[in-house]
């Protein structure tokens, strides 16, 4: 039974099968075939073409459209002479070939459609012709005469893999959260631990105690660890304390205005510059 179904499909493909070579309205003659001619349900099968164009014609494939009962997979392309048996030798330079493997899912003597292509003379327009049509015939996987057919029972439930149970999700926000808690490890100890000068003691000279901090935020080194705002904040407390224990300055902690109007006594000069160095710093 199954080999008269054979018998009976091939000969429908016969009967529906274009022929091997047409001449498309650019004045090309082209052919297609297809291996095998009778297939399987989802069986791959070879699609050949091949196109014969005139003397300095410029030439294009179109490549399959996706979807439908057709599957199309990756084309390969070929530049040969003439193809043999074309008769028109002479008038023509080029045979242009393609080949694409493909896959139906329809039963029953399918036609499939010829590829398209482009053609264009020295002068003359762009001009779109296709292959022609070839008629496939598709057999089902199991026949539905085969009676004997035994199907292999469904066993489950299955269980996914374990790369698809596994929880990706939180295993990446883990290993970023330990990457940053190992970076704030990092830093804080490479950083060096702040140490502001300390405040003048009682009876002590204002400019040796001046100097004295001076020198010991210079140990620091915080503009060469660019820590700029931290430079500027101590260089002010120290001129600050300095002004207030020479000036007498009433309350400390003034702002700057308020400690300008209290150092009244400075030239004016000295208090220009004490007055541009001190809103530096308060930037």
């Amino acid at each position: 039974m199954r080999a008269a179904g054979t018998a009976v499909l091939a000969a429908a493909l016969a009967l529906a099968a274009p022929p091997a070579r047409a001449q498309a309205p650019g004045g090309t003659w082209s052919r297609a075939t297809l291996e095998p001619g009778v297939a399987r349900l989802g069986e791959r099968v070879i699609y050949r073409g091949a196109v014969l164009v005139p003397t300095g014609t410029a030439f294009r494939w179109m490549l399959p459209a996706g979807g439908g009962i057709f599957e199309w997979g990756a084309p390969r392309f070929r530049r040969a002479p003439v193809f043999a048996g074309s008769g028109n030798g002479g008038a023509f330079a080029d045979t242009f070939e393609i080949e694409v493997p493909f896959q139906a899912f329809a039963t029953g003597v399918l036609d499939v459609p010829g590829l398209g292509y482009q053609t264009r003379t020295a002068r003359g327009p762009i001009v779109e012709s296709r292959l022609p049509t070839v008629a496939l015939a598709i057999e089902p996987v199991v026949p539905a005469e085969d009676s004997t057919a035994d199907l292999r029972p469904l066993r489950g439930p299955f269980t996914a893999p374990w790369w698809e149970r596994f929880p990706w999700g939180l295993a990446a926000g883990a290993a970023l959260a330990l990457a940053g808690l190992v970076a704030l490890a990092r830093r804080l100890r490479r950083r060096p631990r702040r140490a502001a000068p300390e405040p003048a003691g009682a009876g002590r000279d204002p400019a040796l105690e001046a100097l004295t901090a001076l020198e010991a935020l210079r140990g620091l080194r915080l503009p060469e660890h660019g820590r700029f705002g931290e430079h500027a904040f101590h260089l002010t407390r120290i001129l600050r304390r300095f002004l207030e224990a020479t000036e007498g300055a009433p309350r400390p902690g003034d702002t700057t205005p308020e400690l300008l109007a209290h150092l009244d006594r400075l030239g004016p000069p000295d208090l220009e510059r004490l007055a541009a160095l001190l809103a530096a710093w308060d930037r």
